[in-house]
C-alpha cells in the first residue's frame, strides 16, 4: 500500500476476514491518519470482495491462495485490468549430504515455526539425502529444545492457528498422513494449538505433500541423491514461491539453475523475503509481478514514454513523408540500428565511436567519464587532494594578472605543495 501511495494512487484496501482484529487495527490507523477521500478500507468476506471486483480498477493487487487468485485474475480479465498476484506455493527445502545439518535444522525450524508456520514463504516440505537424515533429526530435536525449553505451548514466542477452519484442515493433513511423527504432534482445539510437528514420509502423494500446509508441519522425504531431489521438487510444484537449497556451492548452484521459483535463499529459510527493500514475488502459478522497496513503487506506476518534436527538425525528418521513391536508402540509414558486434559476438572497434565516447563505448559511459574529469579538475577529491586555485591559463601574460590574484595563487600553490608532501 505504501508503494501505491508513493506512486500517487488512491487506494481501496480489503483486509482478510480471517484475521478480524488485525483488519480492525488497519482500518482504524487508515481512518485516523490518512485522507479518507484518497484511502479507505472495506471490511467483509466473499460478498464484499465480489462487489469490489465488479468495479473497474486501474490495478488489482492480491496476496492469498491460488484458488482465489484465479477468481480475481479471471474477473480482472473481463475489463483488462492489470493484476499483481502473490499466491504462495509448495516451497521445497533441499538438503544435500554435504550440508551443515545443524545450521539447516536451526534455520528451517525458525522459518517454519515463525507465526506457527502461517507464512507463505516458509518451506512446505524437506527433501534430504538419506545419508545425512539421522544427523539432521538429532539437530532438529536439539534446536527444538533450545527454542522452546518449556515446550511450544507454554512459550510466548509460539503462535496459534488463525481460525478453527484452518485448525481442522491442518489436523486432517496430519491424521491422513501415512508418515511417522518423530517430533511434536500434540494438539489442543480449544486453543487452536498445534505443536511443531515433524513427520518422515515416504510417498510424494502423502497428505502432507499434496497441498500447501500453511501451518507448523514439516514433512521430510528422504532421497537417494540430488538428481532425485530435483526431480521430485519439480514434480510436486514446478514454480513455487520460494526455494531453499542447503549444501556446498556446486550443489546449491545446480539446484538454482535447474529449479524455478519466485525467490530463493541459499543455506537459509526465506531470508530473501525478510529484506524490505528486495523485490519479492512469485512466478508461474505462485504469482506474477513483484513488490517491496522500489519494486512496490514500480508495481503501481506506468512508465509512459513521451517525445517532443520541435519545428526546427522538420527538414531533417521530412524524408518520412510520401512519396518514398528515391528515399528508401536514406530512410534505412536514418532508422536502421547496426549492432556493434559480429556473428561470433566479437565487439567491433570504431575509432570515431571510441573518441566520441571517451573510450567508454557508450553515451552513458562517456558522460560518467566527463563528469569525473570535471570533478577531478575543479573540485577537491575524496582522497583529500585540494583544488588548485593558483592555476593561471597557459600563455597568459602574468603582468596583466592583478597583483592580488598572483599573490593568492602563490600562497595556494605553497599550501598545496606542503600538503602533498605530508600525504
Amino acid at each position: 500500500m505504501i508503494g501505491a501511495m508513493a506512486a500517487g494512487n488512491t487506494v481501496v484496501l480489503k483486509p482478510s476476514e480471517n484475521a478480524p482484529a488485525t483488519a480492525a487495527v488497519m482500518e482504524r490507523i487508515i481512518k485516523d491518519y490518512l485522507d479518507p477521500s484518497c484511502y479507505t478500507v472495506v471490511q467483509g468476506a466473499i460478498p464484499e470482495t465480489t462487489a469490489l471486483l465488479e468495479q473497474k480498477w486501474d490495478k488489482i493487487f492480491y496476496t492469498g491462495s491460488g484458488a482465489v487468485g484465479k477468481i480475481i485474475a479471471k474477473k480482472a480479465a473481463e475489463t483488462l485490468t492489470p493484476v499483481t498476484l502473490e499466491l504462495g506455493g509448495q516451497n521445497p527445502a533441499i538438503i544435500t549430504k554435504n550440508a551443515d545439518s545443524r545450521l539447516a535444522a536451526r534455520r528451517l525450524l525458525w522459518g517454519k515455526f515463525l507465526n506457527a508456520g502461517q507464512v507463505c514463504t516458509s518451506q512446505n516440505y524437506i527433501l534430504i539425502d538419506k545419508e545425512i537424515l539421522p544427523a539432521f533429526i538429532t539437530e532438529l530435536k536439539t534446536a527444538m529444545a533450545e527454542f522452546y525449553p518449556d515446550g511450544a505451548k507454554a512459550s510466548p514466542d509460539y503462535g496459534r492457528i488463525v481460525t478453527q477452519k484452518q485448525y481442522h484442515r491442518l489436523k486432517g493433513m496430519i491424521d491422513n498422513s501415512n508418515g511417522k511423527i518423530i517430533l511434536g504432534g500434540t494438539m489442543d482445539e480449544t486453543e487452536r494449538f498445534i505443536e511443531p510437528t515433524v513427520v518422515v514420509v515416504d510417498d510424494v502423494q502423502d497428505s502432507l505433500l499434496v497441498e500447501e500446509s500453511f501451518g507448523p508441519l514439516i514433512p521430510i522425504l528422504p532421497v537417494n541423491n540430488l538428481d532425485e531431489a530435483i526431480r521430485i521438487a519439480r514434480e510436486i510444484h514446478s514454480t513455487p514461491l520460494g526455494l531453499y537449497p542447503f549444501g556446498n556451492k556446486t550443489e546449491t548452484e545446480r539446484i538454482l539453475s535447474e529449479l524455478r521459483s519466485g525467490g530463493a535463499s541459499v543455506n537459509d529459510a526465506y531470508f530473501h523475503a525478510s529484506i524490505p527493500t528486495l523485490a519479492f514475488g512469485g512466478v508461474g502459478d505462485s504469482g506474477n509481478g513483484a513488490y517491496r522497496g522500489k519494486a512496490s513503487f514500480d508495481c503501481f506506476t506506468h512508465r509512459r514514454s513521451v517525445t517532443t518534436t520541435p519545428g526546427w527538425v522538420e527538414s531533417l525528418i521530412s524524408i518520412r513523408y510520401p512519396p518514398y521513391q528515391g528515399k528508401l536508402a536514406k530512410l534505412q540509414k536514418m532508422s536502421a540500428l547496426t549492432p556493434n558486434f559480429d556473428r561470433d559476438g566479437r565487439v567491433k572497434f570504431s575509432l570515431v565511436n571510441y573518441i566520441l565516447t571517451l573510450g567508454a563505448g557508450s553515451a552513458r559511459g562517456a558522460a560518467t567519464r566527463f563528469v569525473a574529469v570535471v570533478l577531478g579538475e575543479y573540485l577537491p577529491s575524496l582522497g583529500g587532494r585540494p583544488s588548485r586555485p593558483w592555476r593561471i591559463p597557459y600563455g597568459t601574460d602574468t603582468n596583466t594578472v592583478p597583483r592580488a590574484n598572483r599573490r593568492a595563487a602563490a600562497i595556494a600553490y605553497k599550501q598545496y605543495t606542503e600538503r602533498r608532501a605530508r600525504l
